[in-house]
């Protein structure tokens, strides 16, 4: 859509979309900041209700403060263990990714077929996967499925737990990169783009103040 003001101060469309690729986020790796965030929270807490156990002199004050703060600090630990196992698993995911970039043969992927994963969902965003073909040199083709990572939607899906999404996904959106093992055509990853289109204008009033 384009925008753009005259000499009368009317609004005229003359914006220019264009479109820029982003790497997406793995969703794994969202789920470990959330562990950790959570994780330090609980712990942090834990152990100050723990500490306020040296100030008071009562038995059963004393008690449940220190039962309190050992099991927050407790859930803590097990939210941080949780974000250190998946943190692993992304890095090694991301050194494969490396390696096989390094290593591997590169070919194209054909995106034929988007899924969502039900249920699950961080605010605006919901965790999919994409499944790919790419032909290799010996001219067969190839199925493969990518790691899940977040799609952003356009719009809050007023009922998230729900198959369809909230907006439809377009398998011009993305674009895949598959990396190959030569030895091996089980041992592949896949780097995926999205699209996104930015708006350019003559003018940008978005954060002018009256």
């Amino acid at each position: 859509m384009n925008n753009n003001y005259n000499s009368n101060g009317n609004r005229q469309d003359s914006f220019h979309g264009s479109k820029a690729i982003t790497a997406v986020r793995s969703t794994r790796q969202v789920i470990s900041n959330v562990h950790a965030i959570i994780g330090s929270a609980l712990l942090g807490v834990g152990l100050l209700v723990f500490t306020m156990h040296l100030f008071f002199d009562h038995s059963a004050a004393v008690r449940a403060l220190v039962i309190t703060g050992g099991s927050l600090a407790f859930s803590g630990m097990l939210e941080l263990i949780v974000s250190a196992v998946l943190r692993r698993s992304v890095r090694w995911e991301q050194e494969k990714l490396a390696r096989l970039k390094f290593e591997g043969v590169t070919f194209t992927g054909k995106i034929t077929r988007i899924q969502r994963h039900v249920g699950i969902h961080f605010g605006r965003s919901y965790p999919i996967y994409v499944e790919c073909s790419y032909e290799n040199h010996e001219g067969k083709t190839c199925l493969v499925r990518s790691q899940s990572f977040l799609h952003k939607s356009e719009n809050f899906p007023m009922f998230p737990h729900s198959i369809a999404s909230a907006d439809t996904l377009h398998h011009d959106n993305y674009s895949a990169w598959v990396y190959v093992n030569p030895h091996n055509p089980h041992d592949y990853a896949i780097e995926i783009f999205r699209q996104v289109t930015e708006a350019h204008g003559d003018y940008d009033y978005r954060y002018s103040t009256m």
